[in-house]
């Protein structure tokens, strides 16, 4: 029974190991679901500087995908899976910037930062009501905010 349980927690320990690199977190900074949507992600134009983008956009939201190793197959995969989930949220592109972690491991660990832009030159009427509540939204809480 004692050896059932240590292999047992051997393995949850294993599983949570292995699932820890390309752990994925997103945070939203703007309007969600809005109703215009790429349907084929993979067409999904990706930037890496602000101003390539050639015509009005905001962010949507911050996607990041850490501890990734440095091979090139692997990181083309998350950049597809990070398109991917950018079209679900209802981006229209992704801007995207990889870092090292600063830590002494000789891997050196790379995260993919990805802003999700949302081209504001065709938004429905229906993702502009969208777009004033949430900014509506952002001010209440501002005003209320602790000092």
């Amino acid at each position: 029974m004692k050896k059932t349980l240590i292999l047992l927690c051997a393995a949850v320990v294993f599983a949570g190991c292995a699932t820890a690199r390309g752990g994925q977190d997103y945070i939203p900074i703007g309007p969600q679901d809005l109703s215009v949507q790429i349907t084929d992600y993979k067409k999904m134009p990706v930037y890496v500087q602000r101003n390539e983008i050639q015509r009005p956009w905001a962010p949507i939201g911050l996607l990041r995908v850490r501890d990734l190793t440095n091979e090139r197959d692997l990181l083309n995969k998350k950049i597809e899976g990070i398109k991917k989930t950018a079209a679900e949220k209802g981006a229209n592109a992704v801007i995207i910037n990889q870092y090292y972690v600063a830590e002494t491991n000789p891997e050196r660990p790379i995260t993919l930062a990805a802003y999700l832009v949302k081209y504001l030159d065709n938004v429905t009427d229906e993702d502009k009501i969208k777009i004033d509540l949430f900014g509506q939204m952002k001010e209440m809480q501002s005003a209320t905010a602790l000092p």
